[in-house]
């Protein structure tokens, strides 16, 4: 039986604005995408299928924009291409490849256990939108996508802390932008085009894993022992319960980590950590969320702690002698007082 492979380079950017409208065209009787579907013998084989794609396409079908403008034409010619793809793949084998279409043979090299993931996300999106089961299977890619080290170091970094946040977070934000991470693996990219959504990938996740973080921040203690108010931030449409590990990088201070603290949804929370202060001086705390697992997650924020105890010693001292200075000015005072009364009265 042959194979029909339904498969495209991305047109949207990590935001899901179109960056061009040749999908449009594409999904045409006439165009690429679109004879294979329309032709009658097209239904006779296996469909293998990128799910990223046919999100594309049903994210036009629900109207889109491109250069600022509504292009019903496009989004009638999106409505069509779906209505027809459903009726070409009725009956037939449906193969899911791993979201957004990597190369199998790289994502394995740099990301194993990624590889099923994407598979399973994809088995679910196109099942969503055919109305139907469908087969997810390694194997069934094609085609090499070249990267270069920085791209592919990026890359692994970003799917860490991904990964990491969809241990604590049920955010579909995070899920989402996880399963996209494969795009810029995609076989039918240009090197311009790697780069760009590579470039996309790093900002995407930038701004997610900034949603749910430790503020940074200057504190002064003055006391042998004090409690720092430590502001967390939960902008995800989900709650979360998360453990804070705090790691002092000298010894002038002792901090305990804090666990099971709950961050209710789009919220900003402040937590009191006590501190005891062992030397006086600065002290650089690192601050890191941590899951159930004793994992660390997310980004790493700096606190930056200055101690400046004084001694009691001290402090009693100084205000033994504060004491004794309004004494005696008050003593001066009385007898400048008793004198002047002396005076006039004579």
């Amino acid at each position: 039986m042959p194979v029909i492979r339904i498969v495209d380079k991305p047109h949207t950017t990590f935001e899901g604005t179109f960056r061009d409208n040749e999908l449009a065209a594409s999904l045409l009787p006439n165009g690429k995408l679109g004879k294979l579907i329309y032709s009658t013998s097209s239904s006779r084989g296996t469909f293998v299928i990128d799910a990223a794609l046919v999100d594309e396409v049903a994210s036009m079908a629900k109207g889109y924009l491109f250069d600022g403008k509504k292009d019903l034409d496009g989004q009638k010619t999106a409505e069509n291409w779906i209505f027809r793809l459903k009726y070409a793949t009725a009956g037939r084998t449906v193969v899911a490849l791993p979201y957004g279409n990597p190369d199998e043979r790289l994502l394995k090299s740099i990301a194993p256990g990624e590889l099923q993931y994407y598979l399973k996300y994809a088995k679910l999106s196109l099942e969503s939108i055919l109305g139907r089961p469908v087969v997810a299977e390694r194997g069934w890619g094609s085609g090499s996508s070249r990267l270069g080290n920085q791209m592919k170091s990026d890359y692994r970094d970003n799917r860490r802390l991904l990964t990491g946040l969809s241990t604590i977070t049920t955010s579909l934000e995070v899920s989402t932008t996880r399963a996209r991470l494969a795009i810029f693996m995609n076989p039918l990219l240009s090197r311009k085009e790697q780069a760009f959504y590579s470039y996309q990938e790093n900002l995407a996740v930038a701004a997610v894993s900034n949603r749910l973080k430790v503020i940074p921040g200057r504190y002064q203690i003055t006391s042998s022992s004090a409690k720092l108010p430590i502001t967390l931030i939960n902008n995800f449409e989900t709650a979360s319960v998360v453990s804070l590990s705090l790691i002092p990088l000298n010894a002038r201070i002792s901090v305990e980590n804090i666990n099971n603290i709950s961050i209710a949804s789009r919220s900003r929370q402040q937590i009191l950590v006590p501190v005891n202060v062992n030397v006086q001086g600065e002290t650089l705390v690192l601050a890191q969320f941590v899951n159930s697992e004793g994992q660390p997650v997310g980004k790493i924020s700096k606190l930056n702690i200055t101690s400046t105890v004084i001694d009691s010693r001290v402090t009693w001292f100084t205000t033994s002698a504060a004491i004794l200075l309004l004494l005696g000015a008050i003593a001066q005072s009385v007898r400048r007082f008793r004198r002047h009364r002396s005076l006039t009265s004579e």
